[in-house]
């Protein structure tokens, strides 16, 4: 393991231990601010396409996202991820109608269906934004995720907008970087929306 994956794991570890110790009552409060910051947004209200994720127990959660999204008639995307035979994480987007279209994935987390629609991120060439999850992001937009390398794979050439959503604590000055590291353009937390640092 090289050093700077090394880095990575702890501060994964570290902050995904402290995420797990805050309160019930207090993640959803949380994510109900983050959804309205997220909602205010002119990358948002403007977008014809919102890429979403799943949300896992600890993580903000954006499943009130997809429902204002889909009322306003916007093409709502979810990821299903996989795995190749060298072990690496696959991941796609698939467009639902209704957030009841998820179901438990191979990983345990809620994904479409393999026969939902393919959202293409190379022929999109309408207004996208894409809602991205972190352990914990800083403040140049630089997110620490699972350790999959998929965002980073899937978006390395995305020209839509990234918002990362993340509760204050977990938004630091610095995280370790590498050079395929997808960076958010926002990061939005219970407090208001930062823009990133150049």
């Amino acid at each position: 393991m090289n050093y700077m994956r090394s880095q990575k794991a702890e501060i994964r570890a570290k902050y995904i231990e402290e995420r797990r110790l805050v309160p019930e009552d207090e993640r959803a409060r949380k994510s109900e601010h983050i959804c309205g910051h997220l909602k205010g947004l002119s990358s948002y209200r403007l977008a014809n396409t919102v890429l979403l994720y799943a949300p896992k127990k600890h993580e903000v959660d954006v499943y009130p996202i997809a429902e204002d999204a889909l009322s306003r008639g916007k093409q709502v995307a979810f990821p299903r991820c996989g795995k190749n035979p060298d072990g690496t994480v696959t991941m796609t987007f698939h467009t639902v109608k209704s957030i009841d279209e998820l179901h438990p994935g191979s990983f345990g987390i809620m994904e479409p269906d393999s026969d939902a629609p393919l959202y293409e991120i190379e022929k999109d060439t309408r207004s996208s934004v894409t809602i991205a999850p972190g352990i914990a992001f800083d403040r140049c937009g630089y997110r620490i995720g699972y350790g999959g390398g998929y965002y980073d794979r899937y978006f390395g050439a995305y020209t839509g907008t990234v918002v990362g959503v993340v509760f204050s604590d977990f938004l630091v000055d610095e995280l370790p970087r590498g050079r395929y590291d997808i960076k958010a353009k926002l990061i939005i937390t219970e407090k208001g929306v930062n823009y990133t640092e150049n």
